[in-house]
């Protein structure tokens, strides 16, 4: 079965936070163990593997925000 990006996206975001929680698109970044640090390490590795360039002023809060996000910038 394929992977969607948004099982990518979780991947990326439970390595830079270093948990291994469910993650649910309700799951806020914060609560996934992500800091300030690790939000942008997490955005950079999404970059790389979607081959996208994310705002700076982006700021999604939960998980699904950010998947949205990613989404609409791979449509462009």
């Amino acid at each position: 079965m394929a992977e969607t990006t948004f099982d990518r996206i979780c991947t990326i975001i439970r390595d830079n936070g270093g948990t291994e929680m469910e993650l649910t698109p309700e799951t806020k970044l914060a609560d996934a163990g992500l800091d300030s640090l690790a939000t942008v390490e997490a955005v950079i590795a999404c970059e790389d593997e979607f081959d996208i360039e994310i705002e700076t002023d982006s700021n999604p809060e939960t998980v699904g925000e950010f998947v949205e996000l990613i989404e609409s910038l791979m449509e462009n």
